[in-house]
């Protein structure tokens, strides 16, 4: 029983602290220049530039040449020389309501973040046949008939990077693809943005870009979810599965969202879709079977589950890629 009651106090903590491990670690005194996302020396075993904070998947997340990749945990237990215990009770701490201390200086409020959005999302318009996200699409091997309605087109979206003081500065504007970022509620929590140009990826910049951290589960609901449910990484992705399988599908928008995705009960038929990341330390696969084994060992609370993990035979592919094969080998035998 104490068992479980630790691991289950672990999980809450990791749960609220999800997209918040920057300013966790500033407040527990990582120093900033280890925050920098830069290459640079590690912390825990030295070289000279191995190491590189990125945060990519909201656990604070980085990875060294030296001695492997890692999370917030783990850097605080090698920078502080901390156990566990101690660790996370500083956490705990710093976590109990996500005070100010904790978000990056400058950082806008949640309540700002969810306005910005709101107001993005009403510039933006419904997807319609020929207008650039219908292009993009297109040029995807995706040619839908009608659009989910979670999916808009923003004619001219900013974009911003950070200058070496933090500061966002606007660079270009571009046409966009937006997707609404919903939680468990039904909830919008954030959007995620596609940035174009003419009918592609605008190549020359971070073309996909969620609009705030910590979705912590949330998905883009492409269609309903029924009894059967199709789970994808990517919105690319999980619309090939659509238009190939006829499925109702989901997109998490990164492989560490999708081990903690949630899914309504009356899914019981679930069909994930993974990136074959196998020349890239397995990301896709891994977070793909982590959120199947959640979901059978859940199954005493929510009732049996059928669950199944597909994976695309060849390294470096994802289920669009799979898609897009398919329609070259269709053009080229007709």
């Amino acid at each position: 029983m104490e068992t479980y009651a630790f691991g289950a106090r672990v999980e809450a903590i990791k749960r609220r602290a999800h997209g918040q491990w920057s300013g966790i670690l500033r407040a527990l005194g990582v120093d900033e220049k280890i925050l920098n996302r830069r290459n640079q020396p590690c912390p825990l075993c030295g070289g000279t530039d191995r190491f590189q904070y990125t945060d990519k998947y909201g656990e604070g997340n980085y990875h060294c040449r030296g001695c492997g990749p890692g999370g917030g945990f783990k850097l605080l237990q090698g920078i502080q020389g901390w156990d566990f215990g101690t660790i996370l009770t500083r956490v705990e701490q710093c976590v109990g309501g996500i005070s100010a201390a904790v978000s990056r200086p400058g950082e806008p409020s949640p309540d700002r973040m969810k306005k910005l959005a709101k107001r993005i999302w009403n510039e933006a318009q419904p997807v319609r046949q020929g207008d650039e996200v219908d292009r993009y699409l297109r040029n995807r091997g995706l040619s839908l008939s009608n659009f989910p309605r979670v999916l808009r087109f923003h004619p001219a979206l900013g974009y911003y990077e950070k200058d070496n003081a933090g500061k966002s500065l606007k660079i270009a504007e571009y046409p966009a693809m937006l997707a609404c970022v919903q939680a468990a509620e039904g909830d919008a929590v954030t959007l995620h943005r596609t940035y174009l140009n003419d009918g592609h990826k605008a190549l020359a910049i971070s073309a996909k870009k969620v609009l705030s951290a910590g979705i912590n589960g949330a998905a883009v609901r492409l269609f309903e979810a029924t009894d059967t449910l199709a789970i994808a990484e990517g919105i690319e992705t999980a619309l090939a599965v659509h238009v190939r399988t006829g499925k109702p599908v989901w997109a998490a928008i990164s492989a560490g969202n999708m081990e903690r995705l949630w899914l309504p009960e009356i899914v019981q038929h679930v069909c994930i879709y993974a990136d074959n990341d196998a020349d890239n330390q397995y990301d896709g696969q891994a977070c793909a079977f982590a959120l199947a084994r959640r979901l059978k060992k859940a199954e005493k609370k929510a009732g049996a589950r059928h669950v199944e993990v597909y994976v695309p035979r060849h390294a470096g592919s994802d289920w669009a890629d799979v898609w897009r094969l398919h329609l070259e080998n269709d053009r080229q035998l007709a």
